[in-house]
């Protein structure tokens, strides 16, 4: 009888420490799908010229909005490329915009500072690389 009631308190405290430190797996799910989509973007076929406004060095008060200007040019990037419904590049595109969509971050904000265009544009890879900041940052803001 001992026993069982050691093992439920260390049970309690070990769910008590699990809840007090929270796993910040969002951002490392983030990061594994934008290298899964850097992989595959090589099979779209992209023409040269595509250029998306790239958020980089973002503004705490500004990051929900780059955010969303960031799923917007994913959106922008499968049409402009014709990515095919259904395909891995597809696949790894909708994984990183549903990851994004999960992370917690300020409301968005009305600033100007904070558009869409205020952003330069970049190519693919640009893009994908300053991606992989956006997901950090976001990751050291929880």
């Amino acid at each position: 009888m001992f026993a069982l009631h050691r093992i439920c308190a260390l049970t309690l405290a070990l769910v008590i420490c699990l809840n007090a430190q929270p796993v910040k797996r969002d951002a490392d799910e983030l990061l594994e799908h934008i290298s899964t989509l850097k992989t595959f973007i090589g099979t779209a076929k992209c023409p040269d010229h595509i250029h998306l406004h790239s958020p980089f060095n973002i503004k705490k008060d500004c990051m929900s909005s780059a955010r969303d200007c960031t799923i917007k040019m994913l959106y922008d990037l499968k049409s402009k490329c014709n990515i095919t419904k259904n395909s891995t590049t597809d696949e790894a595109i909708n994984n990183v915009i549903l990851e994004l969509g999960t992370e917690e971050t300020n409301p968005t904000s009305s600033s100007p500072d904070c558009k869409c265009e205020m952003y330069n544009k970049t190519g693919v890879d640009q893009f994908l690389k300053n991606m992989e900041v956006q997901a950090e940052q976001l990751n050291s803001m929880q």
